[in-house]
């Protein structure tokens, strides 16, 4: 593993040429309802004096999302641990991919300029961004980019998703319950890459999975796997027919809360379970009631999974998107 191997200029399948021979990633850190991160590039730099990403070419033993944290750690000093990944945006030209990381924070962290790579850093105003001469492939997806910036909770009727699985699940109802959130739980770390119609983003295909090293970083393909990575390539070169836009083919991961709602006979497991990525909503009376409430009381895009008619009719007035239990069990 060499420290720097990704420095070089390549030309990508579209005939561009671009600047990191693994890919490259930048760290878009923001703060729920703004501001967000942004540098202005040093002089000497491609599009120099625009504002943009902090963040630069990938080496070949990082994730995108390694990458991208390192570069706005050594670019504008974010300090470790500042803020979660909630969401990857690539732009993949072919043979070559700029991933955005969306990364929240809690509250606006302190930041530096290096005076090398960065003449300036700023938390920006969300309404502010666009009066910025913004970095041309920064400009050309903002308003894509500041639409994910919505968090994504999915909220399981664990009822009825478990109910939909001949299983078994009628001798143990609240052992299937916890399995259901134990499977959740692997979706809380690798993340989506698939969201149902209707949740305030444009429909796309699936084109990467999961892939998760062992330590749990996404974007990480192990030695000898052949799942797509997180910047969109697979081993060998292959690659989904997917019809590709001039500027590249646009993919998504999500980060996603997901908050599991039991009754009945699950809920004394529930209460005993260990610690999870998922949150565990042991209903007090009815299911429904509690689900309805967490559709119309959570912020940002929420995604009910239920089959049941009436709770998704109840759901959708409260302003949710609704999903098929196939859907999300098509991603465990």
């Amino acid at each position: 593993m060499a420290s720097r191997d990704g420095n070089g200029w390549v030309r990508c399948d579209l005939g561009h040429r671009h600047w990191g021979r693994h890919g490259a990633a930048g760290l878009l850190a923001y703060v729920a309802g703004g501001p967000v991160l942004l540098q202005r590039r040093t002089w000497w730099s491609h599009h120099g004096g625009t504002w943009g990403l902090p963040g630069g070419a990938r080496d070949s033993h990082e994730s995108a999302i390694e990458a991208a944290f390192r570069e706005a750690a050594e670019e504008c000093g974010v300090p470790a641990g500042a803020a979660r990944w909630r969401a990857l945006f690539i732009d993949d030209h072919g043979g070559w991919s700029y991933t955005s990381v969306l990364a929240e924070a809690s509250a606006p962290f302190p930041v530096e300029s290096d005076d090398d790579e960065t003449d300036d850093v700023a938390w920006v105003a969300l309404d502010e961004v666009t009066t910025l001469d913004l970095h041309p492939g920064l400009a050309a997806h903002w308003a894509r980019l500041q639409a994910e910036l919505a968090p994504v909770t999915i909220i399981v009727d664990g009822a009825n998703v478990v109910g939909s699985r001949p299983d078994g699940w009628w001798r143990d109802r609240a052992g299937a319950a916890l399995r259901l959130r134990d499977q959740l739980a692997r979706l809380v770390t690798a993340g989506i890459d698939e969201l149902p119609t209707g949740t305030g983003t444009p429909a796309m295909a699936p084109a990467i999975a999961p892939a998760v090293a062992p330590a749990g970083e996404p974007g990480v393909v192990p030695a000898g796997a052949s799942a797509v990575a997180a910047d969109g390539r697979r081993d060998g070169g292959s690659r989904r027919g997917i019809a590709r836009m001039a500027e590249g083919q646009i993919l998504m991961r999500w980060m996603a809360d997901i908050v599991l709602v039991v009754e009945g006979a699950a809920k004394p497991a529930a209460a005993q379970a260990g610690p999870s990525p998922v949150r565990v909503v042991a209903a007090r009376a009815s299911g429904d009631d509690t689900i309805a409430a967490l559709a119309g009381q959570t912020t940002g895009r929420r995604i009910v999974v239920t089959a049941d008619r009436d709770l998704r009719q109840r759901c959708l007035a409260a302003g949710a998107s609704v999903a098929g239990p196939g859907w999300l069990l098509g991603l465990l």
